[in-house]
């Protein structure tokens, strides 16, 4: 599932050069997204370039998930981290 407003993947800007437009000095890619079976991005979730997913993983909406997640994690923030599993009782 994928709420409202998520961004997923994409590619970053290089900007090392100061003589010449970020737009113009081209892009890179840590990989592909790989979202597994069962996922569910809240609300306005950025899932970066590069991070696998995996099956069952709940992302708080607003979060920012900049590496892996492991199966059934529930993970929230900016960055996200996981604060619990779902196999886990509350």
């Amino acid at each position: 599932m994928i709420a409202a407003n998520c961004y997923v993947g994409g590619a970053r800007y290089v900007f090392k050069s100061m003589e010449k437009p970020m737009m113009e000095q081209g892009i890179y890619s840590k990989g592909p997204v790989i979202i597994g079976d069962d996922v569910w991005l809240g609300a306005g979730a950025t899932v970066l370039d590069g991070v696998r997913l995996g099956k069952g993983v709940i992302i708080g909406a607003g979060a920012v998930v900049t590496k892996d997640m492991p199966d059934y994690a529930i993970a929230v923030g900016t960055p996200a981290k996981v604060v619990r599993f779902r196999l886990q009782k509350p």
